[in-house]
């Protein structure tokens, strides 16, 4: 594998668990390093971000987490989301965003 493959996989890996973990200074981190290894943002966002809070959902229903825990992950993962959005935004020109919701057409 080369170096940006498994740099991307190591930042998905961290912006996951950033959200899982409710760490905010490592969802910044992993949104930081995405622009500056210059790997799509997308990506992180929809594979480590996003993961994450499917992960906290699905512990939300076993009945492992309360609700207060999802808005924390929420919080976090937002924080990495703002870092990225610019940078999606001009990666890909057919991409929007309407709050918290990115199209990609």
């Amino acid at each position: 594998m080369n170096y940006n493959g498994s740099k991307k996989k190591e930042l998905i890996s961290k912006a996951k668990n950033s959200v899982i973990n409710h760490n905010d200074a490592e969802a910044t981190n992993a949104a930081m390093e995405t622009i500056m290894a210059g790997i799509d943002p997308i990506d992180i966002i929809e594979e480590g971000f996003i993961e994450g809070m499917k992960t906290v959902g699905d512990k939300f229903e076993e009945g492992k987490l309360s609700l207060v825990e999802i808005l924390i992950a929420s919080k976090t993962m937002n924080k990495g989301i703002a870092i990225l959005r610019p940078a999606a935004i001009s990666a890909h020109e057919n991409t929007c965003f309407f709050g918290n919701l990115m199209l990609t057409l």
